[in-house]
């Protein structure tokens, strides 16, 4: 057997514990990557992963890893770690004091979520993955969600771990700061000392790191990290486009259940703004994943009579159509199908540097888009023409029923470049192509040499 065709893609992800989520939607679209360059296709889970069914038979699914979410303890904006860390996960900067203060904060968490207790954890569950793919130096190991803490943890394991050197390659997704960051300076410094100090405690493998979106890649070059940071487009699923629909009313859909960074609080106010000239008229309907509970301070009272029969199926025509919970895979990207028009009311400070993986789904499908300015998802926009090309990018969300009225108006032109643009999204966001910009088709290939 061949160099090429023996190569197998390690793929390790400690927050894959079923089928719904980014983490297991970017692992599937990875490995049916590549599979189509040639590898042969593994993948690490948390151990309470049961849904083998809806992955294909030729991969090797391993639930290996009981704990999970280790981006809790990264020196980024989505942990909440304020000192570097030893590969055991103690804090190691600062003052004796200092880490006196930091060690006392960890112990105040649940035993099982302790930076200590996640690293042994996840080092152990690394080692016996190791056991039992017993890698060799033509497989390459990629770490599907990376942070600072997990690299730790991946350091702290390859030292227990007797395995030949081979290619680790690591995704980051998650902003390093924000704007508004206090003591950035210091922080970046921070997170730069722990990404070295992993990096090198990972000797002779060669890690190669990447971004999901250029800022991202230009804050972890802040960090002098010593290595170099390659930006990757983001996949999203292959759509075949239908012909977009010209009748009334609108669907207008908010994707992905209510969270504070994708603006759980607007929802409300922009309800009441569309409700009488653009909901009740039957020119919009908004469509929307939200929970059973806590609907009522999302929904105005007005329309309580149209939520209940949304979620009881009485009114397949009514203002509303209501996701009360999880979709599964299958489900979520038909319902996605069935858009008009996507809505988003992200935090743009959330997303200055992080990506959507919901905006990239709607726009392969020629999906016309209203984005907040100031983020990775208005970049993508100006992409495609900018202001109006492809959607629209407001300042603030009080302006988005007027830019939804103007899309009423205007919908024929936009949805024709959105199709147009959707061509570009296939070509470079899809999991070969991601795979072959982080260097992994040319590694396979000079194996196989």
């Amino acid at each position: 057997m061949s160099a090429s065709k023996s190569s197998r893609l390690i793929l390790v992800d400690d927050n894959i514990r079923n089928v719904g989520g980014h983490f297991f939607e970017l692992a599937t679209l990875l490995m049916t990557g590549a599979e189509s360059l040639g590898y042969r296709c593994v993948m690490a889970t948390h151990e309470s992963f049961d849904a083998l069914s809806s992955v294909p038979q030729s991969w090797n699914v391993l639930p290996t890893f009981q704990t999970r979410r280790m981006v809790r303890w990264s020196l980024g904006v989505d942990g909440k770690s304020t000192q570097s860390r030893d590969f055991d996960g103690r804090p190691n900067s600062g003052s004796v004091v200092d880490r006196a203060k930091a060690f006392a904060l960890d112990w105040m968490n649940p035993p099982a979520k302790r930076p200590t207790k996640m690293v042994s954890q996840w080092a152990n569950g690394f080692c016996n993955l190791m056991t039992q793919v017993r890698p060799t130096s033509s497989d390459s190991l990629l770490i599907n969600t990376g942070d600072d803490f997990v690299l730790l943890a991946l350091a702290a394991a390859l030292k227990r771990s007797p395995i030949p050197p081979m290619r680790i390659d690591v995704i980051f997704h998650f902003a390093l700061y924000e704007n508004d960051t206090p003591n950035r300076r210091e922080r970046l410094k921070l997170i730069g000392r722990q990404l070295q100090s992993a990096i090198k405690g990972m000797a002779p493998h060669r890690v190669c790191l990447h971004a999901t979106t250029t800022a991202l890649a230009a804050q972890l070059r802040e960090t002098e990290c010593g290595t170099s940071v390659n930006a990757i487009s983001y996949p999203t699923r292959q759509r075949l486009i239908d012909t977009p629909s010209i009748h009334f009313p609108v669907k207008a859909v908010l994707a992905g259940l209510p969270r504070a960074e994708k603006g759980s609080d607007a929802i409300s106010e922009l309800i009441t703004g569309i409700e009488k000239t653009l909901l009740k008229s039957g020119r919009i309907r908004l469509s929307m994943q939200m929970p059973a509970q806590k609907w009522e301070t999302m929904v105005p009272s007005s329309l309580h009579r149209s939520y209940r029969n949304a979620i009881s199926n009485a009114d397949s025509n009514g203002p509303l159509e209501i996701m009360t919970s999880n979709l599964s895979t299958t489900d979520y990207h038909r319902w996605l199908d069935t858009a008009d028009l996507g809505l988003f009311l992200y935090d743009p400070k959330r997303y200055v540097a992080r990506c959507s993986g919901v905006l990239l789904e709607m726009l392969a499908r020629g999906i016309p888009v209203i984005v907040p300015d100031r983020c990775w998802l208005a970049d993508q926009v100006r992409l495609a023409g900018g202001h109006r090309s492809i959607g629209f990018i407001y300042q603030d969300r009080s302006e988005i029923p007027e830019l939804m009225r103007q899309f009423v108006k205007r919908r024929t032109e936009i949805q024709g470049r959105s199709i147009e643009h959707a061509r570009v999204i296939a070509k470079r966001h899809n999991g070969q192509n991601t795979l072959q910009e982080m260097g992994l088709a040319e590694n396979r290939e000079q194996r196989a040499a």
